[in-house]
Order: structure tokens, then sequence, then C-alpha cells
């Protein structure tokens, strides 16, 4: 048997690094694709066969487990989401002079902006994955900390985006607000997903994305500023602003999250329009 030479030897352990990244990378693309276009059921080995790795236990060696996975998938696409929507809300005008389409367009252009960057994308579909049996009102008990990206502007920046547009529907009695904000976030991922899927299958059947999304923000706007009907004791009787949405509106924490599998799943997208 032919040995290799020390220096064929130093050019393989070389290699392995760059094939273990290009592995791991392969995995998270097809585990993407597969998760958001079959559903959150798919057998690791199917997503290992897509990926073309030969190890069987590939998922666990790259990510430690399937739940790994999902949140390695998740960190690629809300990090570049997270910083954008810093940026957007530290240009927001004072309170009493922001709009409802300003604080909507915050959560909705990072996700439309992290959509045409991911082209094809599946990121809106991969969501709706995660949403799918969940109840409707959202929590934030389970919320998870995540560490912020060294060169992410100041904490404060982030401003509690879902509480800044709570906070905004002054219209609306508190609890009503966050449900309302919780089923619209809900309405616009389901739309973006489902221009996603058609996209892909017939680009002449959808708008481009940049006037699909101005359609959906005016839609958000229109449900976010609608009149309240729910009468005071009926709302009352839906349970304190936390079973609503988990927040207050002196609440302080940085995310919307929804309970999946026992885990935290942070929703993403909200649009909106003038008021």
């Amino acid at each position: 048997m032919s040995q290799l030479s020390p220096a064929c030897r130093r050019a393989d352990r070389g290699a392995r690094p760059a094939r273990a990244a290009s592995g791991r990378l392969r995995l998270l693309d097809a585990g993407e694709q597969l998760l958001a276009t079959r559903g959150l059921d798919v057998p690791d080995r199917v997503i290992v066969a897509a990926a073309d790795q030969h190890n069987r236990s590939a998922v666990n060696y790259h990510f430690g487990s399937r739940a790994g996975l999902i949140d390695a998938i998740r960190e690629r696409h809300e990090t570049p989401i997270a910083l954008h929507r810093h940026h957007l809300i530290a240009r927001l005008p004072r309170p009493e002079d922001r709009t409802t389409r300003q604080l909507a367009e915050a959560h909705i252009r990072p996700l439309t902006a992290e959509m045409l960057r991911s082209a094809p994308s599946y990121w809106a579909r991969f969501s709706a994955m995660l949403l799918l049996d969940q109840p409707l009102r959202l929590t934030r008990d389970l919320e998870r900390p995540r560490p912020a990206p060294p060169d992410a502007p100041a904490r404060p920046a982030l401003s509690d985006l879902f509480d800044l547009i709570v906070a905004h529907l002054t219209h609306l009695a508190e609890p009503e607000a966050a449900g309302r904000v919780a089923l619209t976030i809900r309405f616009l991922i389901s739309s973006l997903s489902g221009w996603e899927r058609d996209s892909q299958a017939d680009p002449d059947l959808v708008a481009p994305l940049t006037a699909f999304s101005l359609i959906v923000t005016d839609l958000a706007v229109a449900m976010l500023d609608a009149p309240g009907s729910v009468p005071p004791h009926i709302d009352a009787e839906a349970g304190p602003p936390h079973a609503m949405a988990g927040r207050s509106r002196a609440g302080n924490a940085d995310a919307v999250e929804m309970p999946c599998g026992g885990r935290a799943v942070r929703v993403h997208g909200l649009g909106g329009g003038q008021r």
C-alpha cells in the first residue's frame, strides 16, 4: 500500500477544515429547503442525502442535534435581519411623530431584503413552518437571550419594536393591540411565504417582491389601524396582556417569540401603511 508523503499529509490536513465547512454549508442549504417545502418532520437522512453527505450522522456531527440545525438556519438569517432592524429603528422619529407605516416597515423591510439576498429564498416558508400548529397568541415567556453580534448597535437601539407598535396603537386597549400585532405578523409571514412559493413555481404569477411587499404593507397597516370593535368586558375575558402577547407596554424583551416543540421561535416580518 502506498504511503502519502509528509507534504501530502499536511495538505490533506489543511483541506479537512474546508471540507467540513463545505459540508456544513450544504447541510444548512438542504435543511432549510427541505424543512421549508416538506415540513419539519423531514427525516435527517433525507437532509443528509440531499446535502450529498455520506455520514448518516452528519447533522449531529455538524450541529449537535436536529434542533441545532434549525437554530443554525435561523441564525444565518436572523443576524442580518436584526442588524438591518437596528438601523431602521434608530432612525425612527419621536413617538409623537412616527407613523404606523414607519414602525411596520422596520419589521418587513429587513425580512424582504433578506429574501432577496438569499434568492432563491426559503426563509419565509421556513418561518411559516415553525408557526404551524402553534397558538394564535404570542408568548415571550420562553424567550432565549441571544448574544448580540460584536458589530451590532447598542441594545437600546432595538427598543422593543413589538412594544413600540403596541404602544402606537392608542385607539385599542392594550390586550387587543397586542393581539392585533400578533395576527398581523402571522398574516405577513403567510403572505410572504405564499409569494416565495409561487415565485419559484412560475415568476409570471406574482408581482416582483418589492411591489408585493408594498401591497402587504398597505394591508398590514389597515389591519393595525382599523378601529376596535371588541367590547371592554369581552376583551378583559381574554386574560392579561401577557396571555395575548406575553408583553406589556413596560416590558423589555427584545424579540417576539413563539413556543415550538419546547423551543422559542422568533417571529419576523411586519409591514405597515401611513397613519
